[in-house]
């Protein structure tokens, strides 16, 4: 091996230990290391809000439960603690609520017409109730698409995401049968 040989594996040697120190100084020319791209997933543009998911976005609700705004149906339970059969029926409401939220697909907000949050909070607790909750007459139920104060309470509308509503009854045929109204 002569001397020119030597030279040049050792410049070699050189560059390649000195290069990457080299490039971080200088603000890095290299280029990004490519990214793998996630198998079967595209970049999908975010989705836009619904009427509902928009309007709940607008909303302060009584309790730390936000409701789910990518929901395909909303109960509105209009609801009171002084209301003998709301009081009857809550253990029901309560039940259902936790079936309804497995599915993701239904969420319910409890609209009270109590006349202030802590009587509202109170009642919803005193069942184990863990849903969003609103006051009827705080202006938030004004912000609720498709709602309408119903002629007695306990009542119940299902409205669908796009705001229009598929139905209004007595609170316990809503409840009880909330798959069969958030089925079309």
């Amino acid at each position: 091996m002569n001397i020119k040989n030597v030279f040049h594996t050792v410049l070699a040697l050189g560059l390649l230990v000195a290069a990457p120190a080299m490039l971080a100084q200088e603000g890095t020319d290299a280029p990004a290391p490519a990214k793998k791209a996630a198998k079967g997933k595209k970049d999908a543009p975010a989705k836009e809000p619904t009427v509902m998911g928009k309007a709940l976005q607008e909303m302060t609700f009584l309790t730390d439960t936000k409701p789910n705004p990518e929901a395909k149906y909303f109960i509105y339970l209009q609801s009171a603690s002084w209301c003998g059969p709301c009081n009857m029926e809550m253990p029901i409401v309560v039940k259902q609520y936790k079936a309804m939220k497995m599915g993701k697909k239904v969420e319910l907000i409890l609209v009270s017409h109590d006349n202030n949050a802590d009587a509202a909070v109170k009642f919803m607790k005193k069942y184990g109730g863990d849903f969003p909750c609103i006051l009827a007459n705080s202006g938030e139920s004004g912000k609720l698409p498709a709602f309408k104060f119903a002629g007695g309470i306990p009542n119940a509308s299902v409205v669908k995401a796009n705001g229009k509503e598929v139905a209004n009854a007595h609170a316990g045929e809503i409840i009880g049968n909330w798959k069969k109204y958030t089925r079309k």
